[in-house]
């Protein structure tokens, strides 16, 4: 599990595979990445020291970071 405080972004994985620099990133930090995907990879969350390719939609992965964030699992 990553730490919230950790994660410096997350991206839909159709946008990185689409970008030049994120292209260039994932190269740069190729000892970095690490794959928990069985299949499809839909996402990429990067944090400080490492880039993990999700098999979880960034917008799954949104709200269970929201829904953390909330006490108790109160709805705002």
């Amino acid at each position: 599990m990553v730490r919230m405080n950790d994660i410096v972004a997350i991206m839909d994985m159709q946008a990185a595979e689409d970008s030049l620099i994120m292209e260039q990133f994932m190269k740069d930090n190729d000892n970095g990445i690490v794959d928990l995907c069985q299949s499809a990879c839909k996402s990429i969350v990067i944090t400080d020291f490492k880039v993990y390719l999700s098999p979880l939609s960034s917008a799954t992965l949104k709200k269970r970071a929201e829904k953390m964030s909330r006490p108790f699992g109160r709805k705002q």
